[in-house]
């Protein structure tokens, strides 16, 4: 098995209506030493209390991001509701600016700079929900070597999200949200 930090990906998470559900049961799938950082963001104010939520449930620690922090692996971060998250130098920037995005946060803009900085180690994780956010993103993660993997839309409480990527872009799986926790965890290793 690899040391902690060794296998280098960083894995992203998008979602909106129904994505709560979703995350909850991608992360019951999670090994309970996962060699990677977890990135959430789901779309509205309602995920002032999931990093609560989570930690309740996940073996994994769970935290809120906070600007400029340098990610770790193992550690699950959720974007507080309403806000961007971008990764930059290692790091995960919020913003309150996104200028070609109407949604907060703006999965496009997670997914499109987490392939700028990670390249063939960003994983992208496109969940239930509503429109086509995570759309763009996911092919800039395919288009510069990463991966996506989407939420089986007929297990999703919200089809269009999913079925937007799936439509436009190259997903290296689609699951059901807790069998994206297990593909995850085979991927990526334990530490």
């Amino acid at each position: 098995m690899p040391r902690q930090g060794e296998s280098g990906y960083v894995v992203a998470i998008g979602g909106s209506a129904g994505a709560l559900d979703a995350v909850r049961e991608l992360i019951d799938g999670l090994p309970r030493d996962l060699d990677a950082p977890i990135v959430v963001a789901i779309h509205g104010d309602s995920t002032s209390q999931l990093s609560e939520i989570l930690q309740a449930l996940c073996p994994l620690p769970v935290r809120k991001v906070t600007d400029g922090e340098t990610l770790q692996p193992g550690w699950i971060y959720v974007v507080p509701g309403a806000t961007h998250a971008l990764f930059k130098d290692k790091q995960i920037r919020l913003s309150e600016l996104v200028e070609d995005s109407g949604f907060r946060p703006s999965i496009d803009a997670l997914f499109m700079t987490l392939a700028s900085e990670y390249g063939d180690k960003a994983v992208g994780v496109v969940l239930s929900g509503t429109m086509n956010d995570g759309m763009r993103g996911a092919q800039i993660i395919y288009d510069m070597g990463g991966q996506t993997i989407v939420q089986d839309p007929e297990t999703a409480s919200f089809q269009s999200m999913p079925r937007m990527v799936i439509n436009a872009d190259h997903p290296r799986q689609i699951l059901a949200a807790r069998e994206l926790g297990v593909w995850l965890g085979e991927l990526i290793g334990q530490s």
